[in-house]
């Protein structure tokens, strides 16, 4: 009871000195915003510190995913991007310590509201690989595809792929596993398609009407360098398409990484 206390405090701690979303309802980890305490928590390590040896209590760091809406005056940015379904109401803050965003939509709407930011972009879940390396989880036999849905997905869009299906409610690693185990990866999560790229997996975006703005997915693009998403409506059009091979990360993936906020930490 006393070690359960324990955790449960520290993780509050941690909760106040990073950002990252979790459901009330749902205690499952969403991958995609999971990873913006996993990936950060193993970034800070690289230099011999814990999250909450953060040194100034009174800011938090956002980093992955679409939460630039719970971002207060003053705090630090490093890969988070715009979400586009919020109201503009809900961006309250004045001034932001700018280090990385997703893309260059995110860089304008930010440099619009008097914000100076870098321009650095990508998504800060193309660093995963050089945590949780691929070849420590590839297999010798590897799937056709697998299909990734949202966690607000109508799920019987998935009829017939069921024995194809990757929820993206888990940990990374075993999401990471299938992933790289797969020859192609068909996914509604932003992150599934990010993750998928990020270890070199051809990745299509399987537009399944979840009501996530596109803004998202187009700003992530952008910040790779591209301006086509491969896209489809259909699993069986995913599977007809012919899908290009993911870009080369390494450039993107040193300078987020290199832009990451250590001297927060002092280090």
């Amino acid at each position: 009871m006393l070690y359960e206390w324990a955790e449960k405090q520290k993780y509050a701690k941690e909760k106040s000195l990073i950002f990252w979303w979790q459901s009330k309802k749902d205690p499952r980890p969403n991958i995609g915003d999971f990873v913006a305490y996993d990936l950060v928590n193993r970034i800070v390590a690289m230099k011999g510190k814990m999250i909450t040896d953060k040194q100034d209590h009174s800011q938090k760091l956002v980093s992955v995913g679409s939460v630039l809406h719970f971002a207060n005056t003053n705090d630090t940015i490093w890969g988070t991007g715009l979400n586009k379904k919020m109201d503009d109401k809900v961006n309250k803050f004045a001034s932001l310590d700018v280090r990385a965003v997703r893309g260059p939509l995110t860089r304008k709407y930010l440099m619009d509201r008097g914000i100076d930011v870098p321009e650095i972009y990508g998504d800060p879940a193309i660093l995963l690989p050089y945590f949780y390396p691929k070849a420590l989880m590839e297999k010798a036999d590897k799937q056709d595809y697998i299909v990734i849905n949202h966690m607000n997905d109508d799920m019987s869009k998935y009829n017939g792929h069921e024995d194809k299906l990757v929820t993206p409610m888990q940990y990374p690693g075993s999401f990471i596993e299938a992933i790289v185990n797969s020859k192609l990866v068909i996914s509604s999560s932003l992150h599934g398609v990010i993750i998928a790229e990020a270890y070199g997996v051809p990745a299509i975006f399987f537009d399944s009407q979840s009501g996530e703005s596109m803004f998202k997915y187009e700003d992530y693009f952008q910040g790779t360098g591209r301006q086509d998403i491969p896209r489809v409506t259909t699993i069986e059009e995913g599977l007809a398409m012919n899908v290009p091979t993911p870009p080369d990360f390494t450039d993107i993936a040193k300078k987020l990484y290199a832009a990451f906020p250590f001297d927060l930490w002092g280090a």
